[in-house]
């Protein structure tokens, strides 16, 4: 019999990527669901899947619209502020659950609910996106050349043509211009979000990006996993445009000129589009890990560069990876727990194979 996978948000960006990655597969039954009949059913019509109309809000229809399913993959963000109502759902059906989070507060949170998912012996998997599970696999895929890993610096850019929606926007606006803890030399130090500009330098074809600081579950994480006494994360776009607008929007942010830069998503999103003939579709992703081996200071790199139009792949590949591995081998653990350690960079790349995305190591 087909496990039903509902896919919430299944017709956005990125759950739609997800949705076309599952469904070929005849071991499950992909439905997209959401409150938008009208996308949802044009989404579902396309891919060859079914809707299913589910109010998040509504914990009546959301319980009703979990019975028989094996696994929710929640990509609705963003997930700054949000409830873990449907976690909690998911754990009162026991059904298994993954979602893309990359809110720091939402993921850190997210223990709560281990004890209660083990009693109903389903898994919830938070933080399955390119920050926190494809960058710790990246880490681990180079672990081996650590005796101690010292830093470790994240950088993400994304190409002007690449596919994004609303909802990352809104993400990166929340925290932009805030106070953002960072792990450095050993201790919490305050900076801002998109502040402290970086140039970094990616494998042809992506080249030089500039990168700002993001706020990512990493920065909680990797100190605590990895004993890393300093940690970063970064993001960008491709054209200049696009940062410095953002960064003067930080910056007044930060001095009290704009109380809420929400409101801006509509604009800045309509302004992308005016210039989405400029630039190109190329973007990667870069883990810089600094340490020791043999008493000697060493550092290395890994990238994930995308190529065409399939930078989407790389934050919707955790999330196939794990509802793949749970269908197909069984899901062998219980409880609530953020995607590091569940998924090797193999796992990850199997998925990635047929598009155009390459590794890099440096």
């Amino acid at each position: 019999m087909k496990k039903k996978i509902l896919l919430l948000g299944g017709y956005g960006v990125l759950g739609r990527q997800i949705c076309t990655m599952l469904a070929p597969d005849t071991a499950m039954e992909c439905v997209v669901a959401g409150r938008d009949a009208r996308r949802g059913q044009a989404c579902a019509d396309s891919l060859g899947v079914r809707f299913q109309a589910v109010d998040m809000a509504n914990p009546p229809a959301l319980r009703a619209a979990l019975d028989g399913v094996f696994a929710v993959v929640d990509t609705c963000g963003p997930f700054q502020g949000r409830t873990y109502s449907v976690a909690e759902a998911c754990i009162a059906q026991g059904v298994h659950y993954v979602d893309v989070a990359d809110a720091r507060s939402y993921v850190e949170g997210f223990a709560r609910l281990n004890e209660s998912a083990s009693e109903r012996g389903c898994l919830l998997v938070t933080g399955a996106g390119t920050l926190l599970a494809v960058t710790s696999a990246l880490v681990d895929s180079m672990i081996g050349h650590f005796d101690r890993i010292t830093e470790i610096h994240i950088a993400i850019s994304t190409g002007n043509r690449d596919a994004r929606g609303p909802a990352s926007l809104r993400s990166l606006l929340s925290y932009a211009g805030l106070p953002l803890p960072v792990m450095e030399q050993g201790n919490w130090r305050t900076h801002y979000g998109w502040s402290r500009p970086q140039n970094i330098r990616f494998p042809a074809p992506v080249g030089k990006r500039r990168v700002y600081l993001v706020d990512t579950p990493d920065l909680d994480i990797f100190p605590q996993r990895y004993a890393a006494h300093t940690v970063s994360a970064r993001a960008g776009m491709q054209l200049g445009l696009f940062n410095h607008g953002l960064y003067v929007l930080a910056r007044l942010k930060r001095h009290h000129r704009i109380a809420d830069l929400s409101r801006h998503v509509r604009p800045l999103l309509k302004a992308s589009r005016m210039f989405r003939a400029a630039g190109d579709a190329t973007g990667g992703v870069r883990v810089a890990v600094r340490g020791e081996h043999n008493g000697q200071k060493v550092e290395h790199h890994a990238f994930l560069i995308a190529r065409a139009t399939h930078g989407i792949v790389i934050p919707a590949s955790p999330s196939v990876a794990l509802i793949r591995k749970w269908v197909h081998q069984g899901v062998s653990s219980t409880g609530a727990v953020p995607a590091v350690g569940l998924l090797t960079l193999d796992d990850i790349r199997n998925v990635l194979r047929g598009y155009e995305v390459s590794l890099v190591y440096a």
